[in-house]
């Protein structure tokens, strides 16, 4: 799953940790301990774009979506995630179709 978390004005930038404790919460909130309990690995977060590509397994992928567009704020700031990616395969996740020049 490729992710991008938008935030409407410039401020504090969450590092690696706090994204991946922002996902686990997100979780939480949404879908309760069953849901914080759902292995997600972070393979990649670019601070700088605040995007990032989760794996999650096949079955946790609707939980994990869910939670991620139905959060609204970070740190008392509003924020939205937006899904711009999913595969089965990693690969396929390392670039974006969309900007490929032929």
């Amino acid at each position: 799953l490729s992710a991008r978390r938008e935030l409407p004005d410039a401020g504090p930038r969450p590092n690696a940790a706090q994204f991946k404790q922002l996902v686990v919460s997100a979780l939480r909130e949404l879908h309760g301990e069953v849901g914080a309990a759902l292995p997600v690995d972070v393979l990649t977060y670019e601070e700088k774009t605040l995007s990032a590509i989760l794996r999650v397994i096949s079955s946790g992928l609707v939980k994990l979506w869910s939670a991620l567009t139905l959060l609204g704020s970070y740190q008392n700031r509003r924020c939205a995630f937006r899904v711009l990616q999913t595969s089965p395969f990693l690969l396929a996740l390392s670039g974006n179709s969309r900007e490929l020049a032929l």
